[in-house]
């Protein structure tokens, strides 16, 4: 495998573990889908979320329960892609800054259903403007058809480790 395109650290591990029988491409794509993914949470984190003290769980919680609406815990967690104890601590974040409200669900005595307040959906609406043109000026090195490619490609490394 040539070296030839490859960031630094890359090279560094084909160095060191170049005469191994290992799947470099496949090394390749997902360290670099990690690396990119991590780079662009801590620059959203910093750039966009920073200034109202979010971290990027609570803006997903957020973004969550704007899109989908009021919905049980469990399904809070899973949509999140965090742990129930996990979503109680962001949820106990996002009620204490009045944008989330828990109720017990009254089909289920033991379930507890999870919504935006008002004052939470003017934040998310006025927040996710700011996020989404910091997501434009992320992807804006690539081209329209690069975006639509990069993202047919993550759907599909998404599919292959996430039951639909």
């Amino acid at each position: 495998m040539s070296a030839e395109g490859l960031l630094p650290d890359e090279r560094k591990v084909l160095e060191e573990l170049g005469h191994l029988s290992l799947d470099f491409r496949a090394m390749w794509a997902i360290s670099n889908l990690f690396r990119s993914s991590a780079a662009i949470r801590r620059h959203m984190e910093a750039k966009v979320l920073a200034p109202d003290r979010l971290s990027w769980t609570s803006f997903v919680g957020l973004w969550v329960l704007w899109v989908w609406g009021e919905l049980g815990a469990n399904a809070f967690a899973d949509a999140v892609g965090i742990s129930r104890p996990t979503a109680t601590g962001v949820l106990r974040t996002l009620e204490g800054r009045g944008w989330a409200t828990r109720r017990k669900d009254p089909a289920d005595g033991r379930g507890i259903l999870v919504s935006l307040t008002r004052e939470g959906r003017t934040k998310i609406q006025h927040l996710f403007p700011r996020f989404n043109a910091e997501e434009a000026a992320i992807a804006g090195s690539l081209s329209p058809a690069e975006q639509d490619q990069l993202a047919s490609f993550l759907r599909t490394v998404a599919r292959s480790v996430v039951p639909a």
